[in-house]
């Protein structure tokens, strides 16, 4: 063979084609791993901060569903207002009505009226259900009757029907207090603390038993102590007007274990545990020995 000459290949011997490797060789170009590194990485934070936005959207929509638009309060119905005639300048000027005179009340239909009764239900709406007279509603123009309920009530108003009357506002009514509407004694006892608070300032008989006679801190006045439980009883007298007419402690010692009947000014002291009742006296005359 000479030299340059090619050897052919034998007959029926397979080519063998040169196979490239899949791995880069050592050394070799690594931009594309790169870049596929680069993707990978954009994508998968692609991913995680889509799933974040999506979850605070769920937080923010959530979080809106327990916020409730504010509720507007319905109007007030519009109140109608009878036509009255001129109203009297002076309450005396106007008949009084109760559950007592019921039998008045259709003769004082379209007149200005004072009415005393004991409401049952007041609203917002301003309407009066009375308890007693039996039937008896009443509309206030302005204002509102929820406080009302269950008080014991004077109104000025005017008189729409037989069952209604029209009151123009809430300074036309006055609540009572029930003790207020107690009949008056001849002699209050122990019993009546709460009719005696309400007599305060006046002049009252009062019988109870002494147990004990003590001078007051200031000592300018001279106790008589009355057994009571509810409130502390006490017949109080000045030290120097009762030794005018010749009453000390020793003799109001001698009352002591003993019911008398003592006349004089009531007063009230607010105290921490007992409220205290005063009978003020300044004369001899002034109580009775009863036993």
């Amino acid at each position: 063979m000479k030299d340059g000459e090619q050897i052919p290949p034998p007959p029926n011997s397979k080519q063998h084609l040169p196979v490239g490797s899949l791995v880069s060789p050592p050394g070799g170009n690594k931009k594309p791993l790169i870049l596929i590194g680069v993707l990978l990485f954009l994508i998968g934070g692609g991913i995680f901060v889509g799933s974040m936005i999506g979850e605070s959207e769920e937080k923010v929509s959530a979080g809106e569903k327990k916020v409730e638009a504010p509720k507007l309060k319905p109007r007030p119905k519009p109140r109608k207002k009878e036509k009255t005639t001129e109203r009297p300048d002076r309450e005396s000027e106007m008949v009084e009505l109760s559950k007592e005179n019921r039998s008045d009340f259709p003769d004082n239909i379209g007149k200005w009226v004072r009415l005393q009764g004991k409401v049952e239900t007041g609203n917002e709406d301003g309407v009066l259900e009375f308890e007693e007279p039996v039937g008896m509603s009443g509309q206030l123009v302005r204002g509102s009757a929820a406080h009302l309920s269950g008080q014991i009530v004077k109104v000025i108003g005017w008189m729409v029907s037989e069952e209604r009357i029209q009151i123009e506002g809430i300074f036309e009514i006055t609540t009572i207090d029930p003790v207020d509407l107690l009949p008056p004694k001849d002699i209050y006892t122990i019993a009546d603390a709460e009719q005696l608070i309400a007599l305060r300032n006046t002049r009252a008989t009062f019988k109870g038993k002494v147990g004990n006679v003590r001078v007051s801190g200031d000592e300018k006045n001279l106790f008589l102590v009355f057994e009571g439980e509810s409130h502390e009883f006490i017949g109080s007298g000045d030290i120097n007007k009762l030794k005018e007419v010749e009453v000390t402690e020793d003799t109001l010692k001698k009352l002591i274990g003993k019911t008398i009947k003592l006349k004089g000014k009531l007063s009230y002291e607010k105290q921490e545990k007992k409220d205290r009742i005063f009978i003020n006296f300044n004369d001899k005359d002034a109580y009775e020995i009863l036993d």
